[in-house]
């Protein structure tokens, strides 16, 4: 073995040493010959109550009951001669009753010299329960967010003496109230319990897992070779979490998303280092979620906004800051106007109109979505009513319902309330629902049977990128299939898209379900759909999403009303 190799060894020993030390779930104190105590880890302070430049400026027989200190100063003795002893005594504490505790007295020797004594103080009190209670996350055995903080303080005063880096992963599972709200609670928990257990699994001996929230966890890696470790290990557990879980029956599948900090370049402190991995979890959730993001220094600011679009979010319906905005839909076989989609737009008093893509993702998040969708189906249902009065033809609306919209208890009532309130015949609505509906299929199928009861239409929105599979389509009581526009933009360039959506159009056909393709701008995209039995369109292609003015506009000219 050559030099280089015994260093290493050498550096990788210590490094053990030094994070079992920190890591201990027992108090320990590093003692010199006159028993004064020269270092603690982050247990010690929790045991004994004291702060660590307090403990620092004791003995240890300052915290020994007087009762057994004579006991001590012998077992102390044998120690700095090289003996280990165990004895069991009181110790107290600056707040609780005396302790009773298991006090281990191990000599530290170098070249068979006692330089210093370890002494590992186990407590076996309730006091014990209490503590372990404290650092323990109660669902899932985990260190919680106070212990976390301990160890990634301990771990960054290592990292600064020995200049090192350390990683923190911040990790958000994306839409898991939806799991409890369409599963229940129990089954969201035991899907929290098989999570932590496939992360734990990624992991190495020296790494940290804790939960920090109802779907949050952290992960704190000591002495990081490279960003690339950080960046390869997350990577690792995304790909653990979007294996299928199966819970009592149910399948499904969840994604996360991970936000990554480096000490010393994201931050140097507990604060600033979670609060960097935090705004990198928000923006690889706001590219779409099931990806991981490094922190760079702009991501601070759009956290910052983040929180600004939400405020400001809660206030816009009171304020009447939403707008209807309506896109045509054209029949491809006559290629007449025969349908149109809804969406909203928010008219911001400051930064004036707002992108869906930039504030509905924060009201799907914050639950505001459901008051929001609330809001465009009445008002959808109202304008419609206004545009069949003034003359304009008798075609469907397609209005967007939300996963979480349509998890409400109440989503049929709602529907039934904005029809009635407009006066709209329900065959002129059709409700648009993501696949995503089908993480509970009973439940949709049932809800959906009540729906299409009051006579309105059921369309499958996004279809081919959400949860389902094919065989649910077939299962789902739905008169249209909307092929995303993700494929659509791909007609021409990438044949494995051209494959899906001819798949599509079959199934749907083969089915009786009408196929609906979405984000048509080219005559190329047009002419595929065409021959591949596409019934209806809509996109730039014919018209961009019109304010009503504009619309009844566009209409009055495509129409020659």
């Amino acid at each position: 073995m050559g030099d280089f190799d015994i260093v290493r060894k050498l550096k990788k020993s210590e490094q053990q040493y030094e994070s079992l030390f920190f890591h201990s779930s027992n108090a320990i104190f590093i003692l010199n010959s006159a028993a004064e105590i020269k270092k603690v880890n982050p247990l010690a302070t929790l045991v004994t109550g004291y702060k660590e430049e307090d403990l620092l400026m004791m003995k240890l027989g300052d915290l020994v009951h007087q009762n057994d200190a004579q006991t001590m100063d012998k077992c102390y003795e044998k120690a700095l001669k090289g003996i280990a002893s165990t004895i069991e005594m009181d110790m107290s504490h600056p707040s609780l009753n005396e302790l009773t505790i298991k006090l281990f007295l191990v000599p530290i020797e170098i070249d068979n010299v006692v330089e210093s004594v370890m002494a590992i103080v186990e407590n076996m009190t309730d006091e014990l329960k209490i503590s372990k209670m404290a650092m323990e996350d109660d669902l899932t055995g985990l260190p919680n967010r106070r212990c976390l903080m301990e160890k990634l303080s301990s771990s960054l005063t290592y990292a600064f003496d020995h200049k090192e880096k350390l990683a923190v992963l911040f990790i958000d599972l994306d839409r898991f109230k939806l799991v409890n709200d369409a599963l229940g609670h129990l089954l969201g928990d035991q899907a929290l319990i098989k999570i932590a257990s496939r992360l734990q699994n990624v992991l190495d001996e020296l790494d940290l897992l804790a939960r920090v929230g109802g779907d949050e966890f952290v992960i704190l890696i000591p002495h990081l070779s490279s960003v690339e470790q950080a960046t390869n290990t997350a990577k690792q557990l995304l790909e653990e979490i979007r294996d299928p879980l199966v819970i009592e029956g149910y399948e499904f599948t969840l994604t996360a998303s991970i936000g990554i900090s480096i000490y010393p370049d994201s931050g140097t402190d507990t604060e600033s280092l979670m609060k960097s991995a935090d705004a990198a979890m928000y923006r690889a959730k706001a590219n779409g979620s099931d990806a991981c993001e490094l922190y760079k220094r702009e991501m601070r600011y759009q956290l910052h906004e983040k929180f600004h679009v939400e405020n400001d979010l809660r206030r816009a319906l009171e304020r009447g800051e939403f707008s209807l905005f309506f896109q045509p839909q054209f029949d491809l076989s006559t290629n007449q106007y025969c349908g149109e989609e809804v969406l909203v737009r928010w008219d911001h008093p400051v930064e004036g109109l707002i992108s869906p893509s930039k504030f509905l993702s924060i009201a799907e998040e914050s639950g505001l979505i459901v008051a929001i969708g609330e809001w465009v189906l009445k008002e959808s249902c109202l304008q419609k009513k206004r545009l069949i009065e003034q003359g304009f033809p008798e075609v469907p609306m397609s209005v967007n319902l939300s996963l979480k919209q349509f998890l409400q208890k109440n989503i049929v009532e709602t529907v039934k309330n904005a029809l009635q309130e407009s006066k709209l015949p329900p065959h002129l609505l059709e409700l648009e629902v993501t696949e995503s509906v089908t993480i509970d299929i009973d439940r949709t199928k049932g809800v959906l049977q009540r729906l299409l009861s009051l006579g309105v239409h059921i369309s499958l929105d996004d279809f081919g990128t959400g949860y389902s599979s094919l065989q649910y389509v077939s299962q789902l009581s739905i008169q249209e299939l909307k092929i995303d526009q993700t494929f659509v933009r791909n007609i021409g360039k990438e044949r494995q898209s051209e494959g899906i959506i001819s798949m599509i159009i079959n199934l749907a056909h083969y089915l009786n379900i009408t196929v609906i393709a979405e984000g048509v701008e080219t005559e190329e995209q047009l002419l595929f759909l065409k021959e591949h039995r596409c019934n209806k369109v809509q996109g730039y292609y014919y018209s961009r999403p019109l304010a009503l003015k504009e619309y009844k506009v566009f209409l009055t000219d495509t129409l020659h009303l």
